[in-house]
């Protein structure tokens, strides 16, 4: 079951990373760096954001198949794997080759994953029952991160917000893969009718997350590159998924301990180098540096937009 799991994981991986690459063209198309609601209904009426859309579906589909048959911790760091293909999906599109550095990059992603899921198979207990207590703890804290979403949306400033898309709709993902665990867990178990069985702030907390992190999504789409995206989601959603699988559901097994734990954060740094790596090395950023004065590129290889330039009555004062 967790080879089948791991499998569909994958194919998710697959429809995530086409459906993203869809649809950041289609965004970018349509927006000048910011989107707008108007904008964004321009973007809705794109065949190539709608072609996305029915990826990103297919993708999410398998996901919630894998999430019913296998831990989070199992399954949300497979998602790295579509940094990889929207990486090659999007050097393709904008026909820039991938340099040795982004293949080195790209090397340390798939080793930190592979290593990170053979250990959380090894560590992890399939056989899980979540206590109502532990799913009403994913649900208060999925509260506590919307409020704080809401906040940054409303008081950060325009730079900020490039980087906070992107941790927060990672962090929201994480959110929405725990709660399809915790949904799917209670309409297997429980007396009476399915519908009996599951309770309603899970499946409400899932939408709302969904949504926000959706639109977060969308945003960072017109705000830099997909795989930056990509990197963020990949980044950061898994090992949300995989902290709360394991300190709130319960997804510990008698194998987890010190050494596991190790294993877990070493494997896990090693795709965050990979993720950073590439994001500063990957061909499209170097192409838009200038050669002489290259700006410093921020968190996730976002690069500081240069300061307009002056016009010809300001260059003869």
């Amino acid at each position: 079951m967790p080879l089948i799991a791991v499998g569909l994981a994958i194919l998710s991986a697959v429809g995530l990373a086409g459906g993203t690459h869809l649809q950041s063209v289609a965004v970018v198309s349509r927006s000048d760096g910011k989107l707008s609601w108007s904008q964004f209904r321009h973007v809705l009426r794109s065949p190539r954001w709608t072609a996305g859309l029915v990826l990103l579906g297919l993708g999410t589909v398998f996901n919630v198949a894998a999430l019913s048959m296998a831990p989070v911790t199992v399954v949300q760091p497979i998602g790295v794997l579509g940094l990889v293909i929207t990486t090659v999906l999007h050097s393709r599109h904008v026909k820039i080759p991938i340099n040795a550095a982004t293949w080195r990059a790209i090397g340390l992603c798939m080793g930190g994953a592979t290593v990170f899921v053979l250990t959380a198979v090894r560590v992890t207990d399939p056989a899980l029952t979540i206590a109502d207590s532990a799913s009403d703890v994913v649900t208060y804290l999925l509260a506590a991160v919307i409020a704080v979403v809401c906040l940054g949306m409303l008081f950060l400033s325009d730079h900020q917000k490039a980087l906070f898309y992107l941790f927060a709709a990672g962090t929201l993902y994480g959110f929405v893969a725990v709660q399809v665990k915790v949904v799917s867990v209670q309409l297997r178990t429980g007396a009476g009718a399915w519908w009996q069985n599951v309770e309603v702030d899970n499946v409400i907390g899932l939408l709302i997350a969904a949504a926000l992190g959706g639109w977060l999504v969308q945003s960072a789409y017109a705000a830099g590159p997909p795989e930056l995206v990509m990197a963020g989601l990949t980044v950061v959603d898994p090992m949300v998924g995989v902290v709360l699988g394991l300190s709130v559901l319960g997804e510990a097994g008698e194998n987890f301990g010190p050494v596991s734990a190790l294993m877990l954060a070493a494997s896990g740094a090693v795709s965050v180098a990979g993720v950073r790596l590439l994001s500063r090395h990957h061909p499209e950023v170097l192409a838009k540096m200038p050669a002489a004065r290259a700006p410093k590129t921020g968190e996730l290889g976002i690069i500081p937009k240069a300061p307009a330039p002056r016009s010809a009555h300001h260059q003869e004062d």
